[in-house]
């Protein structure tokens, strides 16, 4: 009988184990700090974890890494006898295996595989697997290893996409900088309150002031008076949540006293709760527009309001937040007695007489009342007509004006007034309110009373 000495191969093999599991923290340490090394390079961190792997598993003879990509997995990562499925792609099909030890044949015969799946958060994104040729090749502490190192892959994912999103976010702001400071246009960042949060230099150069004064003034603050109301009640409505956003062409004062007359428009960002949070504005300078638009509406030889620039300043008078918003009257004066000036004088003559009328006209209307001569010796005032007796003052002003302009002169006129008025909330096309006007003026004219006919026109009527 040949005897033998107890077997050592299991207590041999539990030390062993023992041994590397005792080298794993440091190891681990050191995977992750090369991962973290890797910065946003996934593929890199990818193999750097998969060569960890084959060295912590001696047993493994190779290795791959798949990561989710839609409705298939595909191999990021792969060394060993896995290194020819790099790049491949397979469908994901079934329920995604957990972490798990198996063993498979294949064309070169019997191999073993562990898996740990990847999760991120809270979803399934990947699994990690190693190989051996040998069957039953893994034992538990193999399996741990691959799972702690699964945790190392995510750490890699997670890095990954933090890289990514904070290159994106530096992208972004960098691309929104350089449009908000070389747009061609002005932009401001406008509080709930009216107060400037940002502005570029182009908005500066547009308002006439410096950052800094901006910021201190608000928009109500270089928002020329008359406009101001009118520009507050579109606030308002942003912020109420009746609009989305508003367009306006307004004036702003400039530092130097002068006026700078702009398109406005406005939206408003909310914050993630809903609550107003700031307007964004985007300011052109039309100055050079409404110069040209003011020089062809206006008429050469009284300096008045032409037809078309008494039908623009009528529709805003109309308009909803326009500035006679209590009613507004179209008072259509006709000379009488005009072509014999014309006739008898000669027409450099029957220019003074008309002259001399368009200045008794701006003496009995206010500055801010409309007057504009329609062509010969036809003209209009328009006025606010908040109610009768307003209306029948400014009339009789604007009959004692007129009486005076025949005083010292060779030639004697007269004038027939027709006067519509359009009540408040009211809105018919300004062409046939000043049409309107017109048939009163010819009934006045009728009369040969020189009394003005006033009748209230609404849109229907016209």
């Amino acid at each position: 009988m040949i005897e033998t000495g107890p077997d050592t191969s299991v207590p041999q093999a539990r030390e062993n184990d023992l041994a590397r599991l005792m080298q794993w923290p440091r190891q681990l340490l050191a995977i992750q700090t090369a991962v973290s090394g890797a910065e946003d390079d996934l593929d890199r961190a990818l193999r750097i974890v998969l060569q960890s792997a084959i060295r912590m598993v001696p047993v493994s003879d190779g290795g791959e890494i798949e990561l989710r990509d839609g409705h298939e997995m595909i191999c990021r990562a792969a060394c060993g006898d896995s290194l020819r499925k790099l790049g491949e792609r397979t469908p994901i099909a079934g329920s995604v295996p957990g972490f798990s030890s198996m063993t498979t044949q294949d064309r070169k015969g019997l191999r073993s595989t562990i898996i740990a799946p990847i999760p991120f958060h809270g979803e399934y994104v990947g699994q990690f697997k190693l190989h051996s040729r040998t069957p039953d090749a893994f034992g538990n502490s193999d399996l741990l290893a691959l799972q702690l190192l699964a945790w190392l892959v995510v750490h890699g994912i997670g890095r990954h996409i933090h890289a990514r999103d904070e290159r994106a976010k530096i992208e972004s702001e960098r691309r929104f900088r350089a449009t908000f400071d070389q747009a061609a246009v002005g932009i401001a960042h406008v509080a709930p309150d009216g107060q400037f949060i940002l502005v570029n230099d182009k908005f500066c150069k547009i308002s006439g002031w410096a950052r800094d004064e901006l910021m201190e003034r608000g928009f109500q603050g270089i928002t020329h008076p008359d406009d101001l109301e009118a520009d507050l009640t579109q606030a308002r409505s942003l912020l109420d949540g009746r609009s989305s956003s508003y367009t306006m062409e307004k004036r702003y004062l400039r530092n130097d006293g002068s006026i700078v007359w702009i398109n406005l428009t406005v939206s408003l960002v909310c914050k993630p709760d809903g609550k107003p949070d700031f307007f964004v504005s985007v300011i052109e300078d039309i100055s050079a527009r409404r110069a040209a638009e003011l020089d062809a509406e206006l008429d050469p030889l009284t300096g008045l309001l032409n037809r078309r620039g008494a039908l623009r300043r009528l529709r805003s008078a109309m308009s909803v937040g326009g500035p006679w918003t209590n009613g507004v009257a179209a008072a259509f004066l006709d000379l009488d007695g005009f072509k014999s000036v014309n006739d008898t004088f000669g027409h450099e003559e029957g220019d003074r007489c008309l002259t001399k009328v368009a200045l008794a006209l701006r003496k009995a209307l206010r500055a801010d009342d409309v007057i504009a001569r329609l062509g010969g010796d036809e003209f209009l005032a328009l006025f606010p007509a908040s109610n009768e007796k307003l209306v029948m003052d400014v009339l009789t002003r604007l009959q004692r004006e007129l009486d005076t302009i025949c005083e010292g002169e060779p030639w004697t006129v007269g004038a027939s007034l027709g006067v519509a008025v359009v009540p408040p909330g009211e809105m018919p096309d300004p062409a046939s309110v000043i049409a309107a006007a017109d048939r009163l003026m010819y009934r006045a004219k009728q009369a040969k009373t020189h009394e003005p006919v006033v009748e209230t026109i609404t849109a229907a009527a016209a």
